[in-house]
């Protein structure tokens, strides 16, 4: 341990009044000031750090900070006074392990610092652990016996070829009567894609371990690894246990010793060495039923066995009518209709073989993005074909993910749909706001304008109004007001402005002008012009 502070008896009082030795703690060095603290630090490689929280040239903080870089192991106590208390939470926040607040005791320090101890101590216990772990990793793998059971998997064998092999290899199981259990770690590349090689081979011998003392609580098994997260499991069934209950007694204990959950698919008994391959196909085939639930759940062969005679199709009426939804660019329809062509292609008791639903989903996302191609140039088609290509190729995704997937492909194409939508109406509006503009004496009614751009009167009228904010009306009449502005500036005479605009009525437009702008054409005039 070092211990820095400025104040020469807080060093010494700390370094030499406490017997450290007799709580297994030795005293690297004293400095009293942070820059000589750093040096220390740097040549000794303390555990652990006592210092002030407050001192000359180098504070606590960056203390901490370079410590820290240096050696994030090393734990930081400081020495603060209550005035320190927020710059002692900041170093808390930077990684120091504690404070203490003065005035303190010795027994106080003494506290915190075997705290510190404790914390280290279990450290090391932790890596000691998990190098003792590595070496039965290293040394508790059987080649042979994984290299022979994959060999078994695969590919057809004879009775007495299995029989003579399994003799050789010394193999401890009964001879007959296996069962395979085939164990995937759920989301295992979403948890580990950030995690070094070391720790993610750990990970896979802790989930490895616990599959083999879960079978030996029951029976005899072999467990060994056959794909980067995928375990295969051969057993003999026990008479008292059924294979269902002890696959479900594994599942429980992958998720209570270790901070994963796993999915296992459950073969059907076979009598014989060389039928085990049938076996692991039934299990490899019920384990793809997580596509459905996402994980820690055992599936069995047995319940399946008869899905693959149905072939699950959605309505053509829903599909239209989410085509309608695509062309319109309505996405919060398309989004509610993808999730009803899934709710209704999965909704048996027993849903379909998770390959028949994939294939589904790509056949639908290639639809999609051909709607999409008859409304989009091939720019903004180059996009959502990435996107279609992506789905495509996934190797390995459940139900909800391909289904967000498929409402993320109609959110791409949607967007652009509706861009243009907006471009589209803009256009017509401001094609007929000009035309307003420049014949703005016209008494044409708002279908004669919508008739200008070949729409309905009402569809044209709502339009309008959500890109004005006014109706049409109103519009005609602001613009003649603007113009009437224009006109009494210039020194025109109401009567003739009238007329100009339309209005026969003189009285009726000086009215008029005065309910818009709050007074008559004269004292407009009159305010504005000298």
């Amino acid at each position: 341990m070092c211990v820095i502070d400025d104040i020469k008896t807080v060093v010494q009082g700390i370094a030499n009044q406490i017997d450290w030795a007799s709580y297994g703690i030795g005293i690297a060095g004293t400095a009293s000031n942070g820059e000589q603290g750093i040096e220390l630090i740097k040549s000794t490689e303390p555990h652990i750090v006592l210092t002030d929280i407050r001192m000359p040239k180098i504070d606590g903080l960056e203390m901490t900070r370079q410590i820290l870089e240096w050696f994030p192991r090393t734990k930081i106590v400081f020495l603060s006074g209550y005035t320190d208390f927020e710059y002692a939470q900041e170093a808390l926040r930077l990684g120091a392990f504690d404070y203490i607040v003065k005035p303190y005791t010795p027994q106080k320090i003494i506290d915190v610092v075997m705290k510190a101890k404790q914390s280290i101590d279990e450290e090391i216990h932790e890596t000691q652990r998990y190098r003792e772990m590595e070496r039965k990793l290293r040394e508790s793998l059987p080649f042979l016996r994984q290299e022979y059971f994959q060999l078994l998997l695969q590919f057809r064998t004879t009775p007495e070829q299995a029989q003579k092999r399994w003799d050789f290899l010394n193999i401890g199981l009964e001879r007959e009567r296996f069962v395979v259990m085939l164990t995937e770690i759920d989301q295992f590349t979403e948890q580990t894609d950030t995690l070094p090689v070391q720790e993610v081979e750990l990970i896979r011998f802790t989930v490895h371990n616990i599959l083999e003392e879960s079978l030996k609580e029951y029976t005899k098994g072999f467990v060994f690894r056959d794909h980067t997260n995928r375990y295969v499991a051969i057993f003999n069934p026990s008479d008292n246990v059924h294979a269902e209950a002890i696959a479900e007694r594994c599942r429980e204990n992958v998720n209570q010793y270790s901070r994963y959950t796993i999915s296992i698919g459950l073969g059907e008994e076979v009598q014989e060495i060389h039928q085990i391959s049938y076996s692991y196909s039934q299990a490899f085939a019920a384990i793809s039923y997580n596509f459905y639930t996402g994980g820690n759940t055992v599936y069995k062969y047995r319940d399946l066995s008869s899905v693959h005679q149905t072939l699950p199709r959605y309505s053509p009426e829903k599909e239209k009518e989410l085509f309608y939804c695509l062309r319109s660019g309505n996405l919060p329809k398309a989004c509610s209709i993808v999730d009803e062509l899934f709710e209704e292609t999965v909704h048996a008791s027993i849903p379909p073989a998770p390959e028949v639903v994939k294939g589904m989903g790509d056949e639908l996302a290639f639809l999609i993005n051909r709607i999409f191609s008859e409304k989009l140039t091939r720019e903004e088609m180059e996009g959502i074909e990435r996107y279609q290509y992506q789905i495509k190729n996934l190797s390995s995704y459940k139900l909800k993910e391909l289904q967000e997937n498929i409402k993320e492909l109609c959110r791409m194409g949607c967007e652009f749909i509706q861009k243009r939508h907006v471009e589209d109406v803009n256009q017509v509006v401001e094609q007929v706001i000009a035309h307003i503009r420049q014949n703005a004496a016209s008494n044409m009614t708002v279908n004669d304008y919508a008739k200008l751009v070949y729409l309905s009167g009402s569809y044209f009228a709502n339009l309008f109004k959500k890109v004005t904010g006014m109706t049409v009306t109103q519009f005609v009449t602001t613009e003649r007001m603007e113009q009437t502005k224009a006109m009494l500036l210039e020194g025109k005479q109401v009567q003739e402005i009238a007329q100009a605009l339309g209005y026969e009525d003189r009285r009726h437009f000086s009215e008029l002008f005065k309910k818009h702008t709050g007074m008559t054409p004269s004292d407009f005039k009159q305010l504005y012009t000298r």
